[in-house]
C-alpha cells in the first residue's frame, strides 16, 4: 500500500486529494486498488495526518481520526453534575421553583442561583468572578455557555433577600422528608463578617470575630440540625450576642412551626431575660454560662469533677428547671495548663526587657526622649493581652509586676472546664455531648468564611448583601449533603470531581460535547452519592 496523489483542476483552480492505493494483478496485468479516499489536502499538517493513516493501515492497527478535529474549549463537569443531581433529588430546585411562582422574572433565576451556589465550591471569589466563571467555566447541557447577563447575577441576589423566608420553610419541609431530619435539637451561634470600604446600612463596627476591628461588619446567626443550616439572620455589626435570641426563637416557633426542641447554644447569648425567653416559650435548652466574673459559675467551677474519664459531667446545682452541670475534658486541661506556664514566662520575659528598656531610656545620659509611663503601660497591656488578670503591674519610676496569686490559682482550677445550664432531661455526659455539637457550627462558619469567601464582602446594598450570604449558605448546604452522603470530606470528594472535565469538540461538521476518562475512585463516588455517572458523549450538534 502507498498513498497516492489525484488532482484535479476546477473552475481553474487546482484541487490535490490523497487516495491510499494497493496493487493487484489481474491475470496478466497490475492495477492499482483503491484502499481509502482520504479527502482533500490543504496543508503539510494534513499529509501528515495521510501518512500515519497509510502506517496504521500497514500495522493493522486502529486508523487514526484526528484530522479536521478541533477543541474548542473545556469545562468543569464532575462538581456540576454531582451537584445537579443532589440539588434535584433533595428538593432544593423544586423550592426555588415554587417559592418564586408567581414572580415575573425574565430570566431562568433557578438555573443562576445554581451555578453561583457551584461556583462557591469551586472557585469562590467576587461575583463579577462568578459571572465569568459561569459564562467559560460551567458545564451546561449544550455546546455553548449559558448565556448568563451580568445583571442577573445581582438581580438574582436581589430576588434571594426578598424571598428569604418563603424559601427556607418551603426547603426545611423537602429536606425533612428527603433526609428524615430530627429537629429534635438544634444548634445556634453567631458570627461576624467585614466589609471591604464603608459597605450598607447593615455595616457597623462591633465585636470582631475575624480580628478586623478596623473593619465595618455585620453579624450573621446560623441554626442548624443534624449538620444541616435550616435559617439564618443577618444583624448589624454591632447587634449584641443576647439580643439575638429572641428573634431566633420566635422565628423557629411562629415561622416553621418547631414548637418543641432543645437549643444548644454558646455563652455569648445567655442572660436571664433569654432564659426566661426560651422557659415561657416551651423551649428545653442546653447553654454554656460565662467563666469569670460571674459569682455562681466560679464558684462552680473551681469544684472538682468526680470520676476517672477523659471527659467527665456532673450534676453541680438544681435550681428550680435549671440543671448546672459542670463538664471537664482532660485532653484540653493538659493544653490549657501548658499554655497557662508558657504565658506566665514569656510575659515575665517580655516585662523584664520592657523594664530594662524603661529605666535605660529615663536615664538623664541616655540620648532621645524618655519614655512615658503612659507609653509604658501601653506595652504592658500589649504583651499581657488577654492575660491581664494574671498579673498586678504598677509603672513609676521603673516597671513592677508580680504574679496574682488568686487570679492564677482560679485559672488553673478551670482549665479544661465550662459549665452548662439546662432544663433538658439529658444525663450529664449526654448534655456536655449535644454541647459539643456546637463544633459542628464551628466548622461550618469556617468552611463559609476560609472555603466558601463569604467574607470580606464587597456590596453596597442591603438586600444583595443578604443575597450574597444565602447563596453561601445554599453552598454549605450542598457541602454537607456531598459529606453526609459519602462520609467523606468536602476536599476529598472535589480531589475526584475537579478532575472531571468536559471538552467542547467540532469535527466533520458537528460539535460535541465529550467527557474526559472516569476512573474507579470517580466512578465509586458517583455511586456511593446515588448519582449517575456523566455518559460519554453529552451533546452532540450539527453544523451545517
Amino acid at each position: 500500500m502507498h498513498l497516492k496523489k489525484n488532482r484535479i483542476r476546477k473552475n481553474g483552480r487546482l484541487y490535490v486529494y490523497a487516495v491510499i492505493v494497493q496493487s493487484v494483478r489481474e491475470g496478466s496485468r497490475v492495477t492499482q486498488k483503491t484502499v481509502r479516499n482520504l479527502g482533500r489536502m490543504k496543508t503539510d499538517e494534513d499529509w501528515g495526518w495521510a501518512e500515519s493513516v497509510l502506517r496504521a493501515m500497514k500495522r493493522e492497527e486502529e486508523v487514526p481520526e484526528a484530522r479536521g478535529l478541533e477543541i474548542k474549549g473545556q469545562c468543569e463537569l464532575g462538581g456540576v453534575w454531582a451537584a445537579e443531581e443532589l440539588w434535584k433529588s433533595y428538593g432544593v430546585r423544586r423550592t426555588l421553583v415554587d417559592s418564586l411562582d408567581g414572580r415575573r422574572i425574565e430570566f431562568d433565576l433557578e438555573r443562576v442561583v445554581f451555578l453561583l451556589v457551584v461556583n462557591r465550591l469551586y472557585q469562590p471569589s467576587s461575583d463579577l468572578s462568578a459571572y465569568r466563571w459561569i459564562r467559560d467555566r460551567a458545564y451546561t447541557p449544550t455546546s455553548a455557555s449559558v448565556r448568563v447577563k451580568r445583571q442577573w447575577i445581582y438581580r438574582s441576589l436581589d430576588v434571594l433577600a426578598e424571598e428569604k423566608n418563603r424559601i427556607e420553610e418551603n426547603l426545611l419541609q423537602n429536606l425533612k422528608q428527603s433526609l428524615d431530619l430530627s429537629l429534635d435539637l438544634v444548634l445556634y451561634d453567631l458570627t461576624s463578617t467585614y466589609f471591604e470600604g464603608e459597605g450598607p446600612g447593615l455595616a457597623e463596627y462591633g465585636y470582631s470575630r475575624d480580628h478586623r476591628p478596623d473593619r465595618k461588619q455585620l453579624v450573621l446567626g446560623v441554626v442548624m440540625a443534624d449538620g444541616i443550616p435550616i435559617t439564618h439572620h443577618v444583624w448589624t455589626g454591632n447587634t449584641a450576642d443576647k439580643s439575638t435570641l429572641k428573634e431566633v426563637v420566635t422565628d423557629l416557633r411562629e415561622r416553621f412551626g418547631i414548637k418543641k426542641v432543645v437549643l444548644v447554644a454558646d455563652r455569648g447569648v445567655i442572660s436571664l431575660p433569654n432564659l426566661e425567653e426560651l422557659e415561657k416559650n416551651g423551649y428545653q435548652y442546653i447553654l454554656s454560662t460565662k467563666r469569670r466574673r460571674h459569682k455562681l459559675a466560679e464558684e462552680l467551677l473551681a469544684r472538682q469533677v468526680p470520676g476517672t474519664g477523659k471527659t467527665r459531667a456532673s450534676e453541680a446545682r438544681v435550681t428550680g428547671d435549671r440543671r448546672y452541670i459542670l463538664c471537664l475534658d482532660e485532653e484540653t486541661r493538659k493544653t490549657r495548663l501548658k499554655t497557662l506556664r508558657h504565658v506566665r514566662e514569656e510575659a515575665g520575659e517580655k516585662l523584664h526587657e520592657l523594664r530594662e528598656r524603661y529605666e535605660k531610656s529615663r536615664n538623664r545620659k541616655s540620648r532621645g526622649r524618655p519614655m512615658t509611663g503612659k507609653s509604658a503601660r501601653q506595652q504592658v497591656d500589649k504583651i499581657l493581652g488577654t492575660s491581664k488578670r494574671l498579673f498586678n503591674v504598677t509603672v513609676g519610676e521603673t516597671v513592677k509586676w508580680e504574679l496574682n496569686e488568686k487570679a492564677w490559682l482560679y485559672e488553673k482550677a478551670i482549665a479544661g472546664k465550662f459549665l452548662l445550664v439546662t432544663t433538658s432531661g439529658l444525663e450529664p455526659l449526654q448534655a456536655m455531648e449535644s454541647y459539643k455539637d456546637l463544633k459542628d457550627i464551628e466548622q461550618a462558619f469556617n468552611e463559609l468564611k476560609n472555603l466558601l469567601k463569604l467574607r470580606p464582602i464587597y456590596h453596597r446594598v442591603d438586600k444583595r448583601v443578604k443575597g450574597h450570604i444565602f447563596i453561601c449558605i445554599l453552598a454549605l448546604l450542598l457541602r454537607r449533603l456531598m459529606e453526609k452522603k459519602t462520609g467523606q470530606t468536602f476536599r476529598e470528594i472535589m480531589d475526584k470531581l475537579e478532575k472531571l472535565k468536559v471538552n467542547h469538540i467540532q469535527f466533520r461538521g458537528k460539535k460535541f460535547q465529550q467527557r474526559n476518562h472516569i476512573d474507579p475512585d470517580q466512578e465509586q463516588l458517583f455511586k456511593t452519592l446515588g448519582v449517575p455517572k456523566p455518559p460519554k458523549i453529552l451533546n452532540v450538534e450539527t453544523t451545517r
